[in-house]
């Protein structure tokens, strides 16, 4: 109990000390006194959240700005939106509310060149939002915003049901912002969506620049377009969960900026630093976070599409993240509609993070626009020279949950590796050994216990990934012996097979076999009745990762009924069975 007790104490404390923080950096922000480029949005989440728990003198100062601490959730809301004062007009764009002035400091420039009376900046940011728009609810099938159009008459709605976007001056600093307003429909429940019950879903609004010139390297109309893909994006998620945590809504942000606008890049100013500490943890909050987008970015082009994403924030609705942190279980329910898992996911993103590559052979370790990143690869954690004859170890207590250490090896000797985690279950950790063959190929073997021949071999680095949080310690141990001629995993299997995707299927299911060294398989599908209906290999696969699918036909060619079907992956010694569904 006591521990309990100390425990939850904790948890306060440390929740208290967010929005203290917070606090901090938004006064100084609209004080206009912050020196570097700060991402305001997710601070002002952390006042919604836990504006209550500060002090009277901050609660005052912020106040001063326009904060409003007499509802639930705080913000800048009330009979007048802070952010609307001296905004004279507005411009409605579809689903959107555009607010402006054209006179004083938060004058837009007036250039007209067709003479409707509306600026031209005013219309290059209100096409944007509705080509953002289109894309993310017609296309990708994202929710909308949930409306504030509910709100009782002496609480400021912006003058209508748009969503409102209010442009004006800001610090130097920061590209814009979501201001976090009201649980929607008065009990987190987003309107938007008619089949959907929405325990945490927040309605807001957004503030732009009035001006980007010269605001960084890129051009005016490509800040307005990644300000627009990622703060916009933050709107969205709240219609899902607003209480979801900050990596997950930031890193999925920047992925978005990358999905909308592919051409600018913007979202590489986030790599250098992400990948210097490979061994922090995936789901690190703070400023880490952004560069984490590279996750959903492996996700996105190997897992599934951009519909993996758009599931895990219909999956977080169920899991209440105001509750717990839901994050990482509506990953993985996401992709294990897909065939994968959070785990797959993680160590697949890891391996791809050394191997760095846009070509087509290194699959499914590729980034399309690897050869552009401004890294090439994550940092080193260590550099074992081994000697036949000569055993050695290296240990690391520095690796914390869902980060990668990367080793590097320079051997002329067969060498056997073997991972021991030292205070935790062996399962929280994986070793991969990433091999670079001579004709600049890739062999990827996964497992506790690796022997490496590097007869044939470039290079040979290891990913040690801490893919679980069992124990909760990651500190670990790996020991270098003489090994034997011929790579392969130390292990009686020779081969795993994936989940199979999409399952249940209409007309193609598709599965990875991972073979761990050289082997005779065979590959076959089973109907309910134990009936071996189609072959779909047989003979010799190298070790590696091979793709196979089955479009739902007999051997003879004949098309099957809806049914529960198996497929089976067999060598002469061991075999494997996954359970099918075809619907049709």
């Amino acid at each position: 109990m006591r521990f309990s007790i100390s425990f939850v104490f904790l948890s306060q404390l440390l929740f208290g000390q967010k929005p203290h923080q917070s606090a901090e950096i938004i006064i100084q922000a609209f004080e206009e006194k912050l020196e570097t480029k700060v991402h305001l949005t997710p601070h002002l989440f952390n006042i919604a959240r836990g504006g209550h728990l500060l002090d009277e003198e901050k609660k005052e100062r912020l106040k001063d700005l326009g904060f409003d601490f007499n509802h639930m959730l705080v913000n800048r809301g009330g009979t007048q939106r802070a952010e609307g004062r001296g905004l004279d007009q507005y411009y409605d764009t579809g689903y959107f509310r555009i607010h402006f002035t054209t006179i004083g400091r938060n004058a837009v420039n007036r250039m007209d060149q067709n003479a409707n009376n509306i600026p031209d900046y005013i219309e290059s940011v209100a096409k944007i939002f509705d080509i953002v728009s289109s894309r993310f609810h017609d296309q990708m099938g994202f929710v909308l915003p949930p409306s504030d159009g509910n709100y009782s008459s002496d609480y400021d709605n912006g003058g209508s049901e748009h969503y409102d976007i209010y442009v004006r001056q800001l610090a130097s600093n920061f590209y814009g912002y979501v201001q976090f307003e009201q649980y929607a429909s008065g009990n987190g429940d987003n309107e938007t969506t008619r089949q959907i019950k929405e325990k945490n879903a927040i309605t807001s609004y957004m503030t732009m620049r009035n001006s980007y010139n010269n605001f960084n390297q890129l051009s005016e109309i490509e800040n307005i377009q990644t300000t627009i893909a990622h703060e916009f994006f933050h709107s969205v998620q709240l219609g899902y969960d607003g209480w979801e945590k900050q990596w997950l809504l930031e890193a999925t942000a920047v992925w978005m900026e990358e999905e909308m606008f592919d051409d600018i890049n913007d979202v590489h100013q986030y790599m250098t630093d992400w990948f210097r500490y490979p061994y922090r943890s995936l789901d690190e909050e703070g400023s880490r976070a952004y560069g984490s987008y590279i996750f959903f970015e492996y996700i996105d082009q190997h897992m599934g599409g951009n519909n993996t994403i758009k599931s895990l924030f219909e999956l977080s609705v169920d899991n209440d993240s105001r509750k717990k942190d839901g994050s990482h279980l509506a990953i993985d329910q996401a992709l294990n509609q897909k065939g994968y898992s959070f785990k797959e996911a993680l160590n697949s993103m890891s391996i791809a993070n050394q191997i760095m590559s846009s070509k087509a052979s290194d699959e499914p370790y590729t980034y399309k626009e690897a050869d552009f990143y401004p890294i090439n690869g994550p940092s080193i954690y260590k550099t074992v020279n081994f000697i036949q004859g000569r055993s050695d170890f290296l240990e690391s207590s520095s690796l914390r949950r869902f980060g990668s250490q990367y080793i590097k090896i320079t051997t002329s000797d067969p060498v056997l590796v073997d991972i021991e985690n030292q205070n935790g279950p062996a399962s929280d950790l994986q070793l991969n050994a990433i091999l670079k063959r001579k004709d600049d190929s890739y062999l990827v073997i996964s497992n506790s216990s690796v022997n490496i021949d590097p007869t044939e071999l470039q290079s040979i680095h290891l990913s040690v990934v801490s893919q679980d949080t069992v124990g909760g310690d990651w500190n670990y141990r790996i020991t270098f012996k003489d090994g034997r001629r011929g790579t392969d995993a130390n292990l009686p299997i020779t081969f795993t097979l994936t989940n199979p995707y999409p399952n249940p299927f209409n007309d193609k299911i598709s599965f990875d076999v991972l073979v761990l060294r050289d082997a005779e398989v065979a590959i076959s599908v089973y109907d309910a009745m134990g009936r071996n209906i189609k072959q779909i290999h047989k003979g010799n696969l190298k070790s590696g990762r091979h793709k196979f699918s089955w479009s739902a036909k007999e051997n003879s060619g004949r098309v099957t009924g809806s049914g529960i079907y198996f497929i089976k992956v067999n060598d002469k010694k061991f075999e494997l069975w996954r359970s099918v569904t075809l619907v049709k």
